[in-house]
């Protein structure tokens, strides 16, 4: 009988998926472009110029990072429309005691 080791499965940590995203240029684009006003994907791709699969990707990674603000606003046909604005003030990324930490700074919702 053979008894094999157990699985080593890598996770990634937040700190390791927000600096990943920090070093991708679409990413980075994106959270350029939203600075100031919340845009459309459509927008988003046309500032950008990326496919619009690269930037909902990138829109959905940004997203579970809580580092994109979305608003919904219905059109008077109906239609939902989603507009995806930056919402970081500043991140702190400090090497302490062989960790990394990150710190965020979000811009306060509005009411």
């Amino acid at each position: 009988m053979q008894i094999l080791s157990t699985l080593r499965v890598k996770v990634d940590t937040r700190e390791k998926q927000i600096l990943r995203a920090l070093l991708d240029k679409y990413c980075i684009a994106i959270l350029s472009v939203t600075k100031e006003n919340a845009m459309t994907t459509s927008m988003i791709c046309s500032c950008c110029n990326i496919s619009p699969s690269t930037a909902y990707r990138k829109l959905r990674l940004l997203q579970k990072l809580n580092l994109l603000r979305i608003t919904y606003i219905i059109q008077p046909d109906g239609k939902k429309l989603m507009l995806f604005r930056n919402k970081i003030i500043r991140i702190n990324i400090v090497l302490y005691e062989n960790q990394l930490r990150i710190h965020t700074n979000f811009v306060p919702l509005e009411l």
